[in-house]
């Protein structure tokens, strides 16, 4: 008798042999999918990672060579084996490491002046066993690098170590100190052969505000009293016993000087968020121990009126009175800088007034039985000369081919032989000064005398400072096309003379006064120009010309950032 159909069916529902195989049969098929898939996932992470490698050398290419951007991306990837991606896009613009930015906001697409580039590259990824899966022969893989350009300059505007006059340098710094400064001319020496270097001292400035443990910025944006800065700069001074010994006493006749933000004389750039004391080796910017004191006293007296006394400068003139208003330096422009391209730098716009005495003629004795002297009065308006780094190159052996390319934009000058109708306004370099004719008192005669010439073709022109001119601290010098002609010589020969007797034009006597007064004031502008031109020198602006230094570049190319 045959067993039934469903008790068959249940033996075999009961029966375990051969099961084994059938699991691992089932396993090794889910095993092999795996494989597969894991083959084709290594293969992505792989092309990946060598597109992301090629992504950063072309970005490091075109930060490193940002006029020529394109094409050195270009030639680098095909160098790296990716000629034809399926994408391709490259980004230039400034990339900013601030630490309080979020790391993907300190690329600034298109922002200028570029110093960073940013490549994106796609390319299809081909497939092993995953288009079985997929239905496709590849996948894309995208990437993206940054680099930032690292290429820097320190440079400034206006030079004080021309003409060193210890008389004119004596009356301008007890001026700007309110002490009574009295070194020697080998005093000046010894200061503008002293060398500082603008991070050690910031860091020594640091050390004397109790800043050690910020960054740059926060030193930057504090406010020094200038014995502090003074001090500072004989701390780090790399010029000897004498050159610290007069910046000792002169900062023993600080009695009236104020105080000053930092970063008003000295700006360093992309370090300012780096921490005091870890700006390594940053560019040098070595600069004298007097051009960093000047700088100093110049921006800590921004705006009030200094009296001085020339006289002794002059001795063929009588008495000569000088009254200087020098003005603040515009915000965010230090006098010296370490900068990326782009970055500014300005003089303070500066108002002199002079009145010289002038002996008598033996024509006018005669006239004036012997009484009289004559006041010139003379008035100079300088405003802001401005330098901007332009342009940073550096090609192989950047020691020997390191090109920087300088802006600048003189200051345009006004003279006149006048007198400033308000004073008020004159002591006030944000308004326009408004002249009159100055009089001169001879007895019963009165001499108007007026003259007015300018510098006023202030087009910004390139100055480019090769590696050996760099190494050397070679100045050089911008001016206007009528820089030649303005002086204080060709003023006084430019003079209008209107004399009057007895409050009335005189035909006969008054002409033939005007005839004898004008040889007497004519030469006076000669007489003036070495001394005001010294004055000027040491307060780094000069009538129609801007002289600028580069102390120093780097060219470490670009770095990966981001």
């Amino acid at each position: 008798m045959r067993a039934p159909a469903w008790l068959g069916l249940s033996r075999l529902r009961r029966d375990e042999r051969g099961s084994v195989a059938i699991m691992t049969a089932l396993f090794g098929f889910c095993a092999l999918g795996c494989l597969a898939l894991g083959v084709d996932l290594a293969s992505l992470y792989g092309e990946r990672r060598r597109l992301q490698g090629v992504a950063d050398l072309a970005a490091i290419a075109a930060a490193n060579d940002l006029a020529n951007a394109e094409r050195a991306a270009r030639a680098t990837m095909a160098d790296n084996g990716v000629s034809t991606p399926k994408r391709f896009v490259l980004t230039l613009g400034r990339y900013t490491p601030d630490p309080a930015v979020p790391a993907s906001q300190r690329f600034a697409p298109n922002a200028t002046p570029f110093n960073a580039a940013r490549v994106a590259l796609q390319v299809d990824s081909p497939l092993v066993f995953g288009k079985a899966l997929l239905g496709r022969d590849a996948v894309e893989v995208g990437v993206e690098g940054a680099a930032a350009n690292t290429q820097l300059a320190s440079f400034f505007v206006g030079s004080r170590l021309a003409s060193l006059n210890g008389g004119v340098a004596n009356a301008l710094l007890s001026a700007l100190t309110g002490g009574g400064v009295s070194l020697s001319v080998m005093d000046y020496d010894a200061l503008a052969a002293a060398k500082v270097e603008a991070l050690p001292f910031l860091d020594a400035l640091a050390t004397r505000l109790h800043l050690t443990a910020g960054s740059y910025d926060s030193l930057l944006n504090a406010r020094a009293g200038v014995g502090q800065v003074v001090s500072a700069i004989a701390d780090v001074s790399q010029g000897g016993a004498q050159a610290r010994a007069a910046l000792g006493q002169i900062a023993a006749q600080l009695t009236a000087a104020g105080g000053l933000r930092v970063g008003d004389v000295v700006g360093v750039g992309p370090y300012a968020q780096a921490g005091i004391g870890r700006a390594g080796s940053a560019v040098s910017a070595a600069v004298s121990a007097f051009d960093l004191l000047m700088a100093t006293l110049e921006t800590a007296n921004g705006k009030r009126q200094l009296d001085l006394d020339l006289g002794l400068q002059i001795p063929a003139l009588a008495s000569v009175k000088a009254s200087l208003v020098i003005g603040e330096r515009p915000q965010g422009s230090p006098w010296l800088a370490l900068g990326q391209e782009g970055a500014i730098v300005r003089t303070a716009q500066t108002r002199l007034r002079i009145v010289a005495e002038i002996g008598s003629s033996p024509l006018l004795k005669s006239l004036t039985g012997g009484l009289a002297l004559v006041e010139l009065p003379l008035a100079i308006d300088l405003a802001a000369a401005e330098a901007k780094l332009d342009a940073i190159s550096c090609g192989a052996q950047p020691a020997k081919d390191a090109r920087v390319t300088v802006k600048v934009r003189p200051a345009v000058a006004q003279l006149w032989v006048g007198k400033p109708a308000s004073l008020s306004l004159w002591n006030d370099p944000s308004r326009p000064p408004v002249m009159e004719p100055a009089s001169v008192n001879l007895l019963l005669a009165t001499a108007t005398a007026s003259a007015y010439v300018a510098a006023a073709n202030v087009n910004a022109t390139s100055l480019t400072f090769t590696a050996a001119e760099i190494k050397a601290q070679t100045l050089k010098s911008a001016s206007t096309q009528d820089a030649l002609q303005t002086s204080l010589s060709t003023l006084t020969q430019n003079l209008t003379l209107n004399v009057k007797l007895l409050g009335v034009l005189d035909l006969g006597l008054g002409q033939l006064l005007g005839a004898a007064l004008k040889p007497v004031l004519a030469p006076v502008g000669a007489l003036l120009d070495p001394v005001v031109g010294a004055l000027l020198t040491l307060l780094g602006v000069k009538i129609g010309e801007a002289d600028v230094g580069v102390r120093g570049v780097r060219c470490d190319g670009a770095a990966l950032v981001g």
